[in-house]
């Protein structure tokens, strides 16, 4: 599988690469504008790393799905499912490989942002006011009740919202590419198959909800988030064997 992921990685090496290069462009506009009094280059850069963080994840899981329509539509990947591998290992180094694009730039628009807050410190001689900051804040905060439990299974679940994003995307690229194989609509009706997946999904996360969620469970979070996740990983798990089999049918030869 590993083998098939550096695969599927090297596909969006030029993303990365333009990502990578308007990032440090912006990074570097912020340290200019920070080191020679320039606030209003520093404050343009920052926005622009702030609002463009949200912009590329998001874009590095849409671009993942048009990679791998790109790769149904004009066969460029027809060899890869006639390796001895299983479909579902080949489906899931895919899917894998786009998990990895989006923490790739979290990671990168992470540690710009945290290269910029330790700039904007030591450029305005406050690096020391940082560092307290810092301190008293951890102090506070080991101080404070915080439940590590449910600050994961937040993040546990947000994790799998994303992930059933793009297990729902190539679903619906794969049941577009084999029931309108040859139609020049297939990538409108993906899109089509995509809302439609995804409304079913949410339909049944509510009705469900409904019958193993009292009116009195409503406001108490515990038996909420515990549903929602044991759903989102059924949900998941689901559609993933779903797309695998469709494949295996239809897409190896």
């Amino acid at each position: 599988m590993g083998k098939i992921i550096k695969y599927e990685w090297r596909k969006q090496r030029t993303s990365r690469l333009i990502i990578l290069f308007g990032l440090l462009t912006c990074l570097a506009a912020f340290t200019a504008g920070t080191i020679f009094k320039k606030d209003n280059l520093a404050a343009t850069s920052a926005l622009f790393m702030i609002f463009g963080s949200f912009l590329v994840i998001f874009y590095t899981g849409i671009e993942s799905l048009l990679v791998f329509n790109k790769d149904l539509r004009t066969k460029q990947s027809h060899m890869l499912w006639m390796i001895p591998k299983s479909t579902y290992e080949i489906l899931g180094a895919k899917f894998l490989a786009a998990i990895l694009q989006m923490l790739f730039v979290f990671a990168v628009f992470a540690a710009a942002g945290l290269i910029s807050l330790l700039i904007l410190a030591a450029t305005s001689g406050e690096i020391n006011m940082l560092l307290e900051f810092i301190q008293k804040a951890l102090e506070s905060l080991f101080h404070l009740h915080i439940n590590w439990g449910m600050v994961i299974s937040v993040l546990t679940l947000i994790f799998l919202a994303w992930a059933l994003v793009i297990i729902t995307g190539f679903l619906a690229i794969i049941l577009s590419r084999t029931l309108f194989l040859n139609s020049k609509f297939s990538g409108l009706f993906s899109v089509i198959l995509f809302i439609i997946i995804n409304y079913v999904v949410q339909r049944v996360f509510y009705s469900l909800g409904d019958l193993f969620i009292s009116p009195d469970m409503d406001l108490a979070l515990y038996p909420v988030m515990a549903y929602a996740l044991i759903y989102y990983t059924i949900a998941c798990v689901g559609l993933f064997g779903i797309s695998g089999v469709l494949a295996d049918k239809k897409l190896s030869v």
